[in-house]
């Protein structure tokens, strides 16, 4: 065969028909080509979103671990938490108001500013940046540039900022042991995002071991709230010994002295005015309360205070303080001042008392309807109705408006002075 015929015979072999995909064939590709597509999409997206919530999870644990460092900070160089802290609240930190709604936690006490440092929880307010439900809030002395406060002794100008946001409006799972702790709220229902477990340590009035409970939710991508919680614990290592041990130093109050105070010099004190009530008539009296200072050469000096200026003295600037009120008579056309003061032979001596921890108040009928001792002593009396204060503090009770002792105005409320040793040595 020659290879023309074999060419010839290839060219008039008959072609096969080229047949095209059906329309089901299509629709069948088309339809696996978008799931394969679909899923692997939904497979990025997943990971993208656990990405996301991975860094939202790493970034709010941070951001509450540095909140409670930041409490457990403050707590460590306190003297002590409170164990009721609404209790105390208007004693140790007068100059504070807590806001409408908002959950009372800590009240601590530190020998570095003239009044407790309140943390508490509330809503965030209206227009806000803040997120809530719950935002942690922190009252007290600000900071300058080496971490120290800045106006550690000028309460009015505190202010109270935001320490952390999104905590939860409920407790996490975590509880207080019943038998060994004090649980701050009390109540569990009424627990917040953040709630305290205070060691019993034999104070009736502060612990020093705190447990703290936090709870917040971060919104993932997928899936919903998550809830983290995280708990730390604190302890207060600023013991308030001094050089007596607990308590009140001897020599403070030697009888001799007459309600005089006579402090070792490695001792601070603070004074303030817890209130009072005095009437000419129908006439407010205006009250004066001063302080006669004389330091260790024999200098003397005087200071008033009134409730919103307490008075704070350093270690080793007193050697002794003598207390004085006086009735501004004169100023309501109600006769002559009354001047009653502490110290030996001076005259009128009844017109004062001084109270410690667990005394009884004394028992006077309130002249004119007017409020009785208790009112101005409820937050720091006991359900005995004895005085429930720290074992290093004291209160003065002066009657101005009579030296009678058996006229119906001798009512011994006429002035209440709080006094608080706060020694400057720490324990370990």
């Amino acid at each position: 065969m020659t290879l023309q015929s074999l060419w010839k015979q290839l060219h008039h072999r008959p072609h096969r028909s080229i047949r095209g995909l059906t329309l089901a064939e299509v629709l069948i590709s088309v339809i696996t080509a978008g799931i394969v597509i679909g899923g692997a999409g939904y497979g990025l997206a997943a990971i993208t979103a656990a990405n996301r919530t991975e860094d939202a999870r790493a970034e709010r644990r941070m951001e509450m671990s540095r909140a409670l460092e930041f409490i457990s900070d403050e707590v460590k160089t306190a003297r002590g938490i409170a164990r009721d802290p609404a209790g105390e609240l208007a004693v140790q930190s007068p100059s504070f108001s807590l806001p409408s709604g908002a959950q009372l936690l800590l009240v601590i006490n530190t020998s570095r500013a003239s009044e407790s440092i309140v943390y508490y929880l509330a809503p965030p307010p209206a227009n806000s940046v803040l997120q809530g439900p719950q935002v942690l809030y922190r009252w007290g002395p600000a900071f300058d540039a080496t971490g120290n406060y800045s106006n550690a002794n000028t309460p009015t100008n505190w202010a109270s900022r935001p320490l952390l946001d999104l905590v939860a409006n409920t407790a996490g799972t975590g509880t207080c042991e019943t038998t060994n702790q004090t649980q701050i709220p009390t109540n569990n229902a009424d627990r917040r995002g953040l709630f305290i477990c205070l060691d019993t340590d034999g104070d009736t009035q502060q612990g020093r071991l705190a447990s703290l409970q936090l709870s917040s939710n971060i919104n993932r991508v997928i899936g919903g709230n998550e809830r983290l919680n995280l708990n730390t614990q604190a302890f207060a290592r600023n013991s308030s010994s001094g050089s007596g041990g607990g308590g009140l130093p001897p020599g403070l109050l030697n009888p001799a002295n007459n309600g005089d105070l006579t402090p070792p010099d490695d001792v601070s004190l603070r004074f303030q005015v817890l209130g009072g009530a005095i009437q000419c008539g129908t006439r407010d009296v205006p009250v004066t309360t001063n302080l006669e200072f004389t330091d260790p050469d024999g200098n003397r000096t005087t200071a008033t205070i009134n409730q919103n200026n307490p008075l704070n003295k350093d270690p080793g600037t007193v050697a002794r303080v003598r207390v004085e009120s006086i009735s501004n008579l004169r100023q309501v056309n109600c006769g002559n001042n009354i001047t009653i003061s502490t110290g030996p032979n001076r005259p009128n001596s009844n017109n004062f008392r001084v109270l410690k921890n667990g005394d009884s108040i004394p028992n006077f009928i309130p002249f004119n309807n007017q409020a009785s001792i208790d009112v101005f002593l409820r937050p720091i009396l006991g359900a005995d109705g004895r005085v429930r204060i720290r074992d290093n503090q004291l209160i003065y009770l002066f009657e101005l408006g009579t030296t009678s002792q058996n006229s119906s105005a001798f009512d011994m409320q006429d002035n209440v002075v709080l006094v608080t040793v706060n020694p400057e040595q720490t324990q370990p």
